[in-house]
């Protein structure tokens, strides 16, 4: 059970950080509300769904087989992911997501949010860099028809602007 610690303890902050947002749309008119009330609660959702799931990949870890006739019964462990969390590894997430935030502004958006996306998923090692690319350029596309054609809303143009 020490493997679900760091699981519990993420969700508990997170859980944390959730509650206080929802406290900050209690201010909020109906229609403004709404999304953001959602968006928590779906987090929220996730979280519990999370912790459950971590739970069962440690229950399943150890399997006994049923024994032959006339055997011992033999106790296999299962292929799981061992489910560490490597401190480093946060913290280059940590300052890779503070570094884009920073440059939202001065780049933009367009240019910001690919180069992130790219560098967060090729350091996390997420899939082949022809789809880490596609992922990127869709990603930011569907968000520009999205915010700034169909619903003409202000997207940081950065440098881009000119």
């Amino acid at each position: 059970m020490r493997k679900l610690i760091p699981y519990v303890l993420f969700a508990g902050f997170i859980g944390v950080v959730a509650i206080i947002l929802y406290i900050d749309t209690l201010d909020m008119t109906k229609a403004a509300y709404q999304l953001p009330r959602l968006v928590i609660m779906l987090v929220l959702a996730l979280l519990a769904m999370m912790i459950v799931e971590r739970f069962l990949q440690i229950r399943k870890a150890a399997v006994i087989m049923e024994p032959a006739p006339g055997t011992e019964p033999v106790e296999e462990t299962a292929e799981v992911a061992d489910g560490t969390v490597s401190p480093a590894r946060i913290a280059v997430f940590v300052v890779l997501l503070i570094a884009y935030v920073a440059t939202i502004k001065p780049l933009g958006y367009f240019i910001a949010t690919p180069l992130f996306l790219v560098g967060i998923m090729a350091y996390l090692r997420a899939t082949s860099w022809f789809r880490i690319i596609f992922i990127a350029v869709g990603f930011t596309g569907f968000v520009y028809f999205l915010f700034v054609f169909f619903l003409n809303l202000p997207v940081p143009m950065g440098i881009l602007a000119s």
